[in-house]
């Protein structure tokens, strides 16, 4: 598997971006540009995720359902792991402030574990 020039471009300029916002935060830059850039960053962000999101459905069409089915069942393994690693980490550290927690974040772990390559390879 290769990976694509749009997809290339996008990662680079994603993580450019990425690194000129944090210099404008930490710096604590407030002009007119920095404003503009931080909202087109906070719109590409948007529109880098929809994309993402149609090319993994149409790649997932591509797929094998015996090799959907063993993505999927990675991916309940990987929710489930990550979780349970999140509770018990929480429960040694945190014992008094112990509650429901945010599954987010062991669902996005997951998830891109498990499917990153549908979204941002081809085939070569």
């Amino acid at each position: 598997m290769k990976q694509s020039t749009v997809t290339s471009i996008i990662c680079t300029l994603c993580v450019l971006s990425t690194v000129i916002i944090s210099f404008i935060t930490y710096m604590d830059i407030d002009n007119s540009f920095s404003f503009g850039f931080i909202l087109g960053y906070v719109v590409f962000i948007i529109v880098v995720s929809f994309y993402w999101i149609i090319k993994l459905i149409s790649n997932i069409k591509k797929v094998k359902w015996f090799e959907l089915r063993k993505r999927l069942l990675k991916f309940v393994g990987l929710f489930i792991s990550f979780s349970a690693a999140i509770y018990i980490f929480t429960y040694m550290f945190r014992s008094s402030q112990i509650d429901m927690y945010d599954l987010s974040i062991p669902f996005a772990m997951a998830l891109s574990l498990t499917f990153f390559d549908l979204f941002s390879f081809k085939e070569s």
